[in-house]
Formats: C-alpha cells, structure tokens, sequence
C-alpha cells in the first residue's frame, strides 16, 4: 500500500518502505515522516517480519528533509525546530526497531537521507549511489544525528565529512565503515532479498538480544547538542536566507 509519499510491501520476510517522491529527490515531508514512523514502530513488532528495508523510488534514495515544505515556517522558529524533530524521532524509531533494519540505497543520500543511512543497522549500496552529510554547503546544520551517528561510524574522519559537506561514491564509504556491502545497480534489490534471508537464518530471540548491543546506546546528550546548535542557527538571519536561496526564493 501507498500513502504519504510512502510504499509499503512484504517481500519475503522483510517489510520494504519505498520513499516515493521521486519529483522531490525523495526529500521528506511531514506526512512522509509521520508514515515511516509509524512503519518503523508497528511493523517491526510483527513476528514475522525479521527485517526491515528502507529505500527510494527513482534516480535518488532521500535528498534529506523537504526544506521548501519547512519554508513557510523560517519566521517561527520554535515551530521549525518541531518540524525537524520529528526526523530526529524517526532515526530513533529506526535505531529502536526490534528487527534489523536495511538501507537499500539506491541513489544519492544527501543530509537527512545520509542520516537515515546512519540510522540503518546493514547499509546496501548500489555502485552508482553518492553519499554525504551535505547540511553545511547548504547553510545548516545537522538535526536528524549526523553528528552523532557519523563519528560513531568511522571516528574523528566524520569532521571532514561533517565539516565540509562533501559526498562520497559508495565504494570510498565503505572503505571508511558507512556501507558495507557495494552492488552491481541493477543487483540492488535482488541482494538486499538475500541479505534479509541471511538475517532471517538466525534466531530470532537470540537476535533480538543481541540487536540493541550492536546498535550500542542512544546517546541522548550527544543528540541534544546537535539539536542545540541547530535551534540557535534557526534563529539567525543567515540560516533564513540559505533556505531562500535553496528553495529559489530571494
């Protein structure tokens, strides 16, 4: 079924959420958002589903948050740092889903789409997809964890990804840590289904102790920071006018 900007479907043992805004680079809005986390949270509680597979319709996987959609909100800031948080809410609906969850990218995954990818226990890389947490090239900063998740994943080499807001081919993040597994494009979907059965072959109740220690702890005050510096960037005149700029606005 469909809704929201999302598509979900069984396959096999893995329940797959397809962003499908692809005129938008899959870039999330509200309702987009409030879909995959609700899907996060109650389709992973079904017994029979041991995996869960996030991916992207079209040439893009998730180009991050919708930011023309976050616009009419720039004068309000309290209201757009609501907004944001509800991306943070869905990585931590993510990182607590009690199955593994799989990013099958498919395409580019810039800022929030990288965040998403961060969020993700197993990341499926097709060959051609570009990666990278491009907030700062944009005029802002991180809010769904990518401060967070980023030097959890490959230590202090997340400040020049971070601090630069370049992108990556999937080849050179799997050499630092992001991606672990790298496909032929057209091999995409056919090897995530191989992979759900490989986690499927384990069992379930042993895997779902061992889940939350590989994910290691949410770190709340880390996660708190982000949102801190974020809020205070809201606020200023320079944030407002990036988002005009990106948006085709002044």
């Amino acid at each position: 079924m469909s809704d929201a900007g999302v598509a979900i479907e069984r396959r096999g043992a893995a329940s797959w959420a397809t962003i499908a805004r692809p005129r938008r680079g899959n870039a999330l809005d509200g309702p987009a958002i409030e879909r995959l986390i609700a899907w996060a949270r109650d389709t992973g509680g079904d017994p029979d589903v041991r995996a869960l597979v996030l991916t992207g319709r079209g040439p893009a996987f998730c180009a991050g948050a919708d930011m023309a959609a976050g616009a009419p909100l720039l004068d309000d800031p309290d209201a757009l740092l609501a907004y944001v948080d509800r991306g943070r809410d869905l990585v931590r609906a993510l990182r607590e889903a009690p199955v593994p969850v799989v990013a099958a990218v498919n395409g580019v995954a810039f800022a929030g789409g990288f965040e998403l990818v961060l969020a993700a226990d197993v990341v499926v890389a097709a060959r051609s997809a570009r990666l990278g947490d491009r907030h700062v090239r944009h005029g802002v900063v991180p809010g769904w964890g990518a401060t967070v998740l980023l030097p959890e994943r490959v230590g202090r080499r997340a400040a020049r990804l971070l601090l630069s807001g370049v992108d990556l081919a999937a080849d050179e993040l799997r050499t630092l840590g992001v991606v672990d597994l790298v496909v032929d494009d057209g091999d995409l979907a056919a090897r995530t289904d191989e992979l759900v059965v490989e986690l499927g072959a384990a069992d379930a109740a042993a895997q779902r102790r061992v889940l939350p220690l590989a994910r290691g702890p949410w770190n709340a005050a880390a996660h708190e920071r982000e949102r801190a510096a974020l809020g205070a960037h809201l606020a200023t005149d320079e944030f407002r006018a990036a988002v005009r700029r990106f948006v085709g606005g002044d």
